[in-house]
């Protein structure tokens, strides 16, 4: 069986470099038909070359080719339909100085537009909290305190709209973790240690502003608002009791805390970034903000977080800093000016 297939595959290979030469040399005859006014052959000797066997410098010289026979032939209808299935798979191309006058015209007819722009990013998050009204179950506040937990993973897919080439919107979809901690000294003789996770699914609208552009760097500044909705929600709390007469500790288990969580956030988004240009879309980096605005705290019956382990949940708002890298792709879409 394995001979059968190395068999298989070799015939394959050897059919495919077979029809790679005879495209070449149809190339060849073609431009020397060309050349000699017998335009009207250059066609249909070329175009079954086109769906497969040129490479991509020979395909563009086919393409080329056709479309300067087609308007020798005076069939500009054909010479247009041509062009435009030659900017369809070259949306990027630049007018080089060895290009033909009249293939240059005829370019010059149509404009390619960015009509819808997709991409993918992955990235670290950073979490910090905002509209803090503290709690104790001592009712007597004394040190407190709230800190990244560590950072955590962000994902996400984004589309976007190029109104110009400084203005786009776009929306973006992210799965976003964020981990937090707090520290409270609990009535001198003891440390209530509090963590929490939360996994989250985003959807920010951004518009995107792009003031300028130098090479193939383009960056941006971006703004908008969005929701998020919460997955899920987890916390663990530790009480260090420091009583040199009656040391403990008390380390609960990890516990769903979705109960005692809002649903679903508003947010407000910022940020900042930069594009580079690649064939047939960018690479880029992108640093943002989205905090939130609403109480993250649903009141409850109290339970053993604060019966046993001393710690009681302050009323906070939920926000995250990101860097991310990613990559869009572009869709173009070519069309005739309208004269």
């Amino acid at each position: 069986m394995r001979k059968a297939y190395i068999l298989l595959f070799t015939v394959l290979l050897y059919g495919y470099n077979i029809k790679a030469q005879d495209c070449a040399l149809n190339l060849r005859n073609a431009e020397a038909l060309f050349e000699s006014g017998q335009v009207e052959e250059v066609p249909p000797l070329l175009q079954s070359c086109l769906e497969s066997g040129f490479t991509d410098a020979e395909e563009i010289s086919a393409y080329k080719l056709i479309i300067r026979s087609y308007l020798f032939d005076d069939k500009r209808d054909r010479a247009e339909q041509m062009m435009l299935q030659f900017l369809k798979k070259n949306p990027e191309y630049e007018i080089s100085p060895a290009d033909n006058e009249d293939f240059i015209y005829l370019f010059n007819k149509f404009r390619v537009k960015p009509v819808i722009q997709l991409g993918l990013k992955a990235g670290l998050n950073y979490t910090y909290i905002t509209g803090k009204n503290e709690q104790s179950v001592s009712g007597l506040l004394e040190g407190t305190e709230y800190n990244n937990n560590n950072f955590t993973l962000g994902l996400g897919a984004m589309v976007r709209y190029r109104f110009n080439e400084r203005i786009e919107a776009g929306l973006e979809i992210d799965y976003s973790e964020l981990s937090f901690s707090y520290r409270e000294d609990f009535l001198s003789y003891g440390v209530v240690n509090y963590s929490e996770k939360q996994r989250r699914l985003e959807g920010v609208a951004y518009l995107y502003y792009q003031p300028w552009q130098f090479g193939g760097f383009v960056p941006y500044l971006k703004a908008g608002a969005g929701l998020a909705y919460k997955l899920t929600a987890t916390g663990s709390v530790v009480f260090n009791n420091s009583d040199v007469n009656n040391p403990f500790e008390r380390a609960g288990p990890e516990t769903s805390r979705n109960e005692s969580r809002i649903a679903a956030d508003i947010l407000g988004a910022a940020g900042f970034g930069c594009k580079y240009k690649l064939p047939s879309g960018y690479a880029f980096i992108d640093i943002d903000t989205r905090f939130g605005t609403m109480n993250q705290y649903l009141p409850g019956i109290p339970g053993d977080n604060e019966l046993y382990y001393f710690f009681k949940d302050d009323r906070f708002r939920l926000n995250l800093s990101r860097i991310s890298l990613g990559y869009i792709y572009i869709f173009y879409k070519p069309e005739r000016i309208e004269e």
